[in-house]
């Protein structure tokens, strides 16, 4: 097979960080014209009907509807949103549904999201039961059930700014509120900060607005409402804004125009080129522009000092050593989750026919991770990748190779775990996934190149599933990299 290099970085990982950001903002919950600021208890609402086109760069890609109503118990909405985007260098159709009840206050009762593409499918349903969030996702023939425990209700992603301006809060006052992501199943905090107000031109009118900042993981997006609380506008990273319009304006077609590759404006320059990174042991690289502390960036083959990372290429175990019996804190990686159904007699039957039962732990791993780089087209899609349905379609970007490999691994008896950050490609860093496969150690897998160990220009900033990753909308858009040292 024709080994394909220099663009499978993790485009759809950068739809789905605006996506997030949208879905927090979408006003699934605004309240009529006839809630006013100062009120403190829910008034029903008229139903209400709203459109909102979607821009980058000012290149209209995209368009959301929403309607919105009181029901017996709280609130229903419905939300519907196209988008049209460019990842890697194709333009693909998103389309997403939301749906659900609220209770009196905004917080979750339950809901419904869909997420369609060309190839993929996403659902995930959820209802709060108590103290618990109950959920299921995956496809509708095969959804995996899974809690989370709750210390307080969450609002569903977009009534951030519905609570804030609730709340009536002060000008440079700020809160944090609890937040749930149907997309990545992850619960967060989500911290709001009123501005000071702005007039901004609106639809032919200048509107006087209460300006917020909603700071998420370290991504800061900020929206514009109106005197009944209305979100007017809102600008977010990578250039993304979405603009309130009559449903005539929203009818109209997305730009021809609009083929700005996501990918490769969050990519990072870098200021030396690489020509065989799959032949250097060690290199040594100036990071600069993250302040998170939650992002992974020191162990295993990885040192951060001072700003300085090494990162060192692993060395495999030898085979006697490599078959032990995870220590328990390890052993948790081998337990399938909702879009990593390890346990499914597909994914079981698929590994039976890719290994021997005499093969050694890095035996078994090197057939896999060979057997989804030689039987996944390599393309890109829009979706929250599971397993299951990556076996199906076989095909995708770095997101679907490394959550087969990781789910292939662990039906094979060894634990894995999926990583990501930026990976070096013909100049520039992309932001990229892959896997980690505990073999007596860590040890870094790429599916999409083939490579067991991972060269050592993949630089991890994030370990784990979903909830994890999000700690990456911190950066994008903010890491330098300089090159210090290579060596071979």
């Amino acid at each position: 097979m024709f080994k394909i290099r220099g663009y499978f970085a993790w485009g759809i990982f950068i739809t789905l960080v605006f996506l997030t950001l949208l879905t927090i903002r979408l006003e699934f919950f605004q309240k009529s014209p006839e809630t006013v600021a100062i009120e403190q208890t829910p008034v029903t609402p008229k139903t209400q009907d709203t459109w909102m086109n979607i821009y980058q760069n000012g290149r209209k890609i995209g368009v959301a509807h929403r309607l919105f109503t009181a029901g017996e118990k709280g609130f229903n909405f419905s939300e519907t949103v196209f988008m049209q985007i460019n990842t890697m260098g194709v333009t693909q159709v998103l389309n997403i549904l939301t749906e659900g009840d609220l209770n009196p206050d905004m917080t979750i009762s339950s809901f419904n999201f869909n997420l369609n593409s060309s190839l993929f499918r996403f659902q995930a349903r959820g209802f709060i039961v108590k103290n618990k969030l109950i959920l299921f996702a995956g496809l509708p023939d095969a959804q995996e059930r899974s809690e989370i425990k709750l210390k307080d209700i969450p609002y569903m992603s977009g009534s951030i700014y519905e609570a804030a301006f609730r709340t009536n809060m002060e000008k440079d006052a700020s809160r944090s509120f609890s937040i749930f992501d149907p997309s990545t199943l992850g619960k967060r905090f989500i911290k709001v900060t009123r501005n000071a107000d702005e007039v901004i031109p609106l639809m032919g009118k200048r509107i006087l607005t209460q300006k917020y900042c909603a700071d998420f993981m370290g991504a800061k997006n900020y929206a514009w409402l109106d005197k009944n609380g209305d979100v007017l506008k809102e600008t977010s990273i990578l250039g993304f804004s979405m603009e309130k319009v009559s449903p005539q304006k929203a009818q109209e077609g997305i730009s021809a125009s609009s083929t700005i590759d996501l990918t490769q404006i969050a990519s990072v320059p870098f200021n030396v080129k690489i020509t065989e990174p799959e032949k250097l042991n060690e290199i040594k690289i100036k990071i600069t522009g993250i302040s998170q502390t939650s992002l992974f960036l020191n162990g295993d083959r990885q040192s951060l000092r001072h700003d300085v990372l090494t990162i060192t290429k692993e060395q495999l175990p030898a085979p006697q050593t490599s078959g032990n019996i995870p220590p328990e804190k390890i052993a948790v990686f081998l337990t399938p989750s909702p879009l990593i159904q390890s346990n499914h007699a597909q994914i079981k039957a698929q590994v039976e026919r890719i290994i021997k039962p005499t093969d050694t732990a890095v035996q078994k791993a090197k057939k896999i991770v060979n057997w989804v780089y030689r039987h996944v087209e390599k393309k890109p899609v829009l979706s929250v990748p599971n397993a299951l349905e990556v076996l199906k379609n076989k095909v995708g970007d770095c997101n679907e190779h490394a959550v087969l490999t990781t789910a292939l691994l662990r039906a094979a008896g060894i634990p894995a775990q999926t990583e990501a950050g930026l990976v070096y490609q013909r100049g520039r860093f992309y932001y990229h996934a892959w896997n980690i496969i505990y073999l007596g150690q860590w040890i870094t897998a790429d599916a999409v190149f083939n490579q067991f160990p991972a060269d050592v220009t993949h630089i991890r900033l994030v370990r784990g599933e979903g909830n994890e990753q999000l700690d990456l909308l911190g950066v994008i858009g903010k890491i330098k990299l300089e090159a210090l040292e290579q060596e071979k």
